[in-house]
């Protein structure tokens, strides 16, 4: 597909790629870079060198898309990782926020775990847009797919 065949869903797709790999890459790379100024090259948070390595992920796949690559298997990949970042998100939150995912010491919460996970859903306005960029994203991927 030429630059010519771009319809305005694929800008709108473009920019919400940018949106969520920079979002994870400053995440990531603030937050690990703490670890390695302590001389920890793998964190026990291993979330910040995946948001590091995923971001790298969205922005490689959309400079592969735009270079002309067959895009359904980006488009795949794009929807697998959004539905990674959101699953993930709440799981880490369901889990007790434990830093190596499921293992290890983690904290706990009282009282019904969906209004936990939704109160996370707003917990803040990176969360919130990051959840609702990756959402989005999973959706025009998905239409993109569908599509084609």
């Amino acid at each position: 597909m030429g630059r010519r065949a771009f319809d305005p869903i694929h800008v709108v797709a473009a920019h919400l790629v940018v949106l969520v790999a920079v979002i994870h890459l400053a995440l990531g790379v603030s937050n690990w870079t703490a670890y390695l100024r302590a001389g920890i090259l793998f964190p026990p948070d291993l979330r910040w060198p995946l948001f590091v390595v995923s971001g790298v992920a969205l922005v490689g796949g959309l400079l592969a898309a735009v270079a002309g690559a067959d895009r359904r298997p980006l488009y795949a990949g794009g929807i697998a990782l959004m539905v990674v970042y959101v699953v993930g998100y709440f799981a880490w939150h369901a889990s007790g926020h434990r830093p190596l995912f499921f293992v290890g010491p983690g904290t706990h919460h009282h009282g019904s775990t969906l209004a936990y996970l939704a109160a996370h859903a707003v917990a803040g306005p990176v969360e919130s847009l990051a959840l609702a960029a990756e959402t989005a994203l999973a959706g025009t991927l998905g239409y993109f797919l569908y599509r084609e």
